[in-house]
């Protein structure tokens, strides 16, 4: 745009917008954020926000959208929760102090990956930096809010580097600007990902402890990280922790696609009562331990000996009632230290924040001592207990903290001495103008008299318009203020007191604040041994949940062994066990000898949520968790691969078949013998001979070469006759009981094949037209009855009896209920068939 032509402001606001064009602008305008030319344009439609227009001169007007500062944050977390960046330019200076163009800058930039979630927020939200040197590609995950940091190495590849982001809820990639252009146009066709840029380099000296020496790729990495941070952020980023391998423990490896199939952290249906595993396990009493919890989940262990470690825990508090509610006591007093250290750490506290971690801390030395009888984390205890900085806060806090600085009264008597001297000179201040109000009435003889405060006047006495006759000129009255029903005077003495009250109320804010700041750094100061506490509070969190539910449900300890036998006997899903009376548990039982489990039966009969419930089983026994079921024992699984369900994928363009497909070659690619595969209906998205072919295809692959545990649901009876010839396939199927043309689910899988699919028995639950049924009927009695001479296939669309007007003709008919009608309704129903009658005539 040609800036000449602009207004002052408007090519400072465009100044700005150049050297952020990937990001909305919100330019602070007094008591507003305003968006101009195509950001207010964006605002206005994905905010539903009304777009007005401002003079830019020249006669021209900008396209214009606002929104209030002090709402500012909750429609920055709508944009960036859809994707989009925004810069926020604040003002500098004071508008009212300013001549000329009130100063304004950037002081931050908010992207989907650096958002600082509230304190509270109980998910997590990782920004993913990526460098590559050598043959090394390295990922350092950083969660901003929290300060945590992790690395991945892997091999220098675009696949390697797509896995490892799929692997992970990723919000943001920042790229090193040397790497391929391929490889930025691949990323960018993932449309969950929001792509950005930084530049690599050597980090600070002192920074460079954040990661090992080696591999060296890291400390670039690390650099491309902190620049890009430092630049959003504008300010130094000096709460990260220590970053640790992502494989720190060997843990199974769950994609995005099998974490939503699952349903691990969020449920895919819009019931109102639909929940999560997450969800549904998540009773910590804080913030910290869920999001712990959370990671459990998406990442459950896959060594034996960590996995006994957290049995061995949850059994402990599960056997001990006191512990647990002493714990639990605790804990429900604690509130979100990771996040409000992170606060501290970037200047944003609010007295309340610090009160809340000094509450917090308090807490710590009494958690640890509860926990002592907790012999499988030894390490709780010599976890630092923060007390001394405890101490420092509550000494120098009170209870009841306001929110903000903006009027002080922050800390406590004996504090600190000039402090208590200024607030006695504003307390007798306060003592003086009582007195004075007093004085002066009986002086004046007006009893209505009152001495008030402004900003603007200072302080003042407030004389009624009907009383002004009393004031006489003896009194040393100075109007300062005239009003519709009062005047306002000041008197010489008033005024002498009001410069003292003022500058000791000015010098004690002053004060007040300096000390808070003072407070910060020491805490600040404290900052890893606060994330040291805080991480031990939400290991004992997590734990604490998964004894809580299993006490609550009577959930079982599982048992792990080295072959690849699996048995369990009347597992239940831990969801719908507790949402349905009278839910059907189900075992399931695999010899070591057989790889796949061929299950067959209708539709509704419990295939898919049987293969849904031995998934969700597996995770809660490899993250620690008791599971619901009579007994369990498990080989150690090192991943799930799932595909399940039915969907297109349209921003990709990708069919339910290519989806299909994909999910399918992705576990075909990197199953082990170790791993755990879920197929449901694979090949259904095809021609019927194609679908088979692949499906038994994909079924030899897996049952010859790879000796995965498979779970494979079709409604391809054909396959079912592999079991014969190959002995690590054996046919499961849902009971079901056939009562004339209804069926009856049992929702109970046993062994052996189903004998036919009763998809028209299903229909007729579904109430489809009786025509329709009856048809299809006759339609499979003709095919099942072919002797495979023809290869005729009849046509689902023709109704040789009855054309669709005759049946609803004659449907109508038998609804009909003669003595019930009366005279006007029997004439309506007369034209009605007439009409339905001309219809099958033509």
């Amino acid at each position: 745009m040609e800036k000449t032509k602009y207004t002052p402001m408007m090519n400072h606001y465009l100044s700005m917008k150049e050297r952020n064009p990937d990001a909305i602008l919100f330019y602070r305008l007094g008591d507003f954020y305003e968006m101009f030319f195509d950001d207010a344009k964006t605002v206005s439609r994905e905010l539903d926000l009304v777009l007005t227009g401002r003079a830019a001169g020249n006669g021209e007007k900008a396209p214009m959208c606002g929104v209030p500062f002090h709402a500012a944050d909750n429609y920055i977390q709508r944009l960036v929760n859809k994707g989009y960046k925004v810069a926020v330019c604040e003002q500098l200076s004071d508008p009212s102090a300013s001549k000329g163009l009130v100063e304004r800058d950037i002081v931050k930039i908010v992207t989907p990956g650096t958002i600082l979630e509230e304190t509270g927020s109980r998910r997590e939200q990782y920004l993913a930096a990526v460098h590559v040197d050598g043959w090394n590609l390295s990922v350092l995950y950083c969660e901003l809010s929290t300060g945590e940091l992790f690395y991945d190495i892997r091999e220098k590849s675009l696949v390697a580097l797509q896995k490892a982001l799929r692997e992970r809820d990723i919000a943001e990639v920042v790229l090193s600007r040397q790497i391929s252009r391929n490889w930025k146009q691949a990323l960018a066709q993932d449309p969950s990902l929001v792509l950005s840029e930084s530049a690599a380099g050597e980090p600070d000296p002192d920074r460079k402890e954040l990661v090992p020496d080696e591999p060296h790729v890291l400390a670039g990495t690390l650099s491309l990280l902190l620049n890009y941070l430092e630049d959003t952020q504008k300010q130094k980023i000096r709460h990260l922790q220590k970053a640790v391998p992502l494989q720190q423990e060997k843990t199974m490896i769950l994609d995005q696609e099998t974490r939503q199939h699952l349903e691990i952290t969020r449920s895919q249906s819009s019931a109102a009562r639909a929940v999560s595993l997450w969800e549904f396990l998540d009773v910590c009493r804080t913030s910290m331990g869920s999001r712990l919890l959370a990671r459990w989940l998406c990442q459950p262990l896959a060594d034996k000996e960590a996995i006994i470690r957290r049995q061995e825990a949850v059994q402990t508090l599960t056997d001990q009632f006191l512990m647990r509610e002493t714990i639990g006591d605790c804990l429900s007093a604690m509130y979100d230290m990771d996040r409000l250290a992170t606060r501290i750490a970037y200047g944003s506290a609010s007295p309340r924040d610090v009160g809340q971690l000094g509450l917090s801390l308090k807490q710590i030395p009494a958690l640890l001592e509860a926990a002592r009888p907790v012999p499988s984390w030894p390490e709780w205890q010599i976890t630092p207990d923060c007390s001394g900085l405890q101490k420092k806060i509550e000494d120098a806090l009170i209870e009841d903290l306001p929110l903000t600085m903006k009027d002080g009264g922050l800390f406590r008597d004996g504090y600190d001495s000039r402090l208590d001297e200024l607030r006695r000179l504003s307390a007798d201040g306060n003592s003086f103008i009582l007195d004075l109000e007093q004085r002066e009435r009986e002086r004046t003889g007006v009893k209505s008299l009152k001495i008030g405060y402004n900003r603007v006047f200072g302080y003042y006495i407030d004389v009624r318009k009907g009383n002004l006759s009393a004031i006489k000129e003896e009194f040393g009255y100075i109007p300062r203020q005239t009003l519709a029903n009062s005047t306002r005077f000041t008197t010489a003495e008033l005024k002498e007191r009001e410069d003292r009250i003022l500058s000791a109320n000015d010098e004690r804010i002053s004060l007040e604040a300096s000390l808070f700041q003072d407070l910060l750094k020491e805490v600040e100061s404290h900052l890893f041994e606060i994330h040291a506490a805080a991480r031990t509070a939400a290991q004992i969190d997590a734990l604490l949940a998964l004894a809580d539910q299993a006490v609550r449900y009577g959930y079982t300890r599982p048992v792990f062994h080295e072959d690849p036998a699996v048995d369990i006997r009347e597992g239940r899903h831990p969801i719908l066990d507790t949402r349905m009376s009278g839910y059907v548990s189900n075992d399931w039982v695999m010899g070591a000898d057989t790889d796949i489990q061929l299950i067959t039966g209708p539709n509704m009969g419990g295939k898919s949520t049987w293969m849904r419930q031995n998934a969700l089983l597996v995770i809660m026994a490899q993250a620690g968790s008791f599971i619901p079921a009579r007994s369990a024992s498990l080989p150690v699984f090192d991943r799930i691969f799932t595909r399940m369900g039915a969907a297109d994928d349209l921003l990709t363009g990708t069919s339910t078949f290519m989806a299909e497909m994909q999910e399918a070659n992705n576990a075909l690619r990197y199953a082990t013998d170790r791993s755990l595969i879920l197929f449901d209906e694979i090949g259904r998205g095809t021609a019927t001979y194609d679908g088979m072919a692949l499906a038994q295809a994909i079924l030899e692959y897996i049952e010859s070469s790879i000796h995965a545990r498979t779970l494979f649901s079709t409604h391809y009876h054909e396959l079912t006759a592999m079991e014969a010839d190959n002995p690590g396939i054996q046919n499961v199927h849902v009971d079901v009981k056939e009562k004339q043309e209804t069926v009856e689910f049992r929702y109970r899988i046993i062994p052996g094949k189903a004998d036919k699919s009763y998809g028209i028995n299903v229909a007729r639950l579904a109430r489809l037209p009786e025509s329709v049924t009856d048809r299809a009927q006759e339609l499979l009695d003709e095919l099942e009855s072919d002797t495979g001479q023809s290869r005729w296939q009849p046509s689902l669309f023709v109704m040789d009896r009855k054309p669709p007007a005759e049946n609803r003709l004659m449907d109508r008919l038998d609804a009909l209920d003669l003595d019930e009608m009366s005279p006007r309704e029997a004439l309506d129903c007369l034209y009605e068939l007439k009409k339905l009658r001309k219809e099958v005539k033509n």
